[in-house]
């Protein structure tokens, strides 16, 4: 019978090593939010309008306050601890969740930390993980050293332009974000959730693996950001 992880840290161990979870009030479960200006390839893409970063959500708002960037470095100082893959686990673990997202702010860092990243999800497989990217290039290089991404992980590639064709030639689920309901890429799911109070409810389809394109439409409310009058959130 194969063995099924349980944590060996306590609650307060874990959080000393690698900080709290985030909370996005979207999501249906936790999150980790690491700061959105330590994006490797998205602080270069943030100077660049028409690129999604450059409106990016999480350089606005409650992200600014003091505790939760003093929360978000204290995750990202965190990341070369070599407890770091038992405590966040431990904490996912203890959370009761069964959907997670990693990266509501922030994006991989370097290869090791995808494979830290793989290894919470090898250890806690009845969660499914959602890991939005841009940064193509390190799963690529994972992928290319025949590494292998569990069943139960989404790794999704995220487009970089607004109105930019999905970048579907890796072969993975991808995301986009479109300015009108008619620059969506044909056969996507279309993100409803502006019209359900900006929370995801009943839908998983960002989780799904079999999910192959996903829009995310420029939208109302306030809650987002602006852009040529609209609104476009992640």
């Amino acid at each position: 019978m194969k063995n099924v992880w349980r944590p060996t840290l306590t609650t307060k161990e874990a959080l000393a090593v690698c900080g709290s979870l985030s909370n996005p009030s979207k999501m249906p479960g936790h999150g980790y939010a690491l700061p959105a200006q330590r994006c490797r390839l998205g602080s270069l893409l943030e100077l660049i309008p028409k690129t999604v970063c450059h409106y990016c959500y999480a350089l606005r708002g409650r992200y600014l306050f003091p505790a939760v960037k003093a929360a978000m470095e204290k995750r990202f100082s965190s990341l070369s601890d070599p407890r770091w893959v038992e405590a966040v686990s431990t904490l996912i673990y203890r959370s009761g969740d069964r959907h997670f997202r990693w990266h509501d702010s922030g994006d991989i860092q370097s290869l090791e930390h995808l494979r830290k990243i793989i290894a919470v999800s090898w250890k806690l497989p009845r969660v499914k993980f959602w890991l939005p990217t841009r940064e193509y290039q390190t799963i690529e290089a994972y992928r290319r050293m025949c590494g292998i991404i569990p069943p139960n992980l989404c790794v999704r590639y995220s487009a970089h332009v607004i109105d930019a064709p999905p970048p579907l030639q890796y072969g993975l689920p991808v995301s986009t974000v479109s300015s009108y309901p008619e620059k969506a890429p044909a056969g996507t799911h279309r993100c409803r959730a502006a019209k359900h109070g900006n929370v995801c409810g009943r839908c998983r389809a960002c989780w799904d693996r079999q999910v192959k394109i996903i829009n995310f439409p420029l939208k109302w409310p306030s809650s987002t950001f602006r852009i040529t009058g609209r609104e476009v959130g992640k």
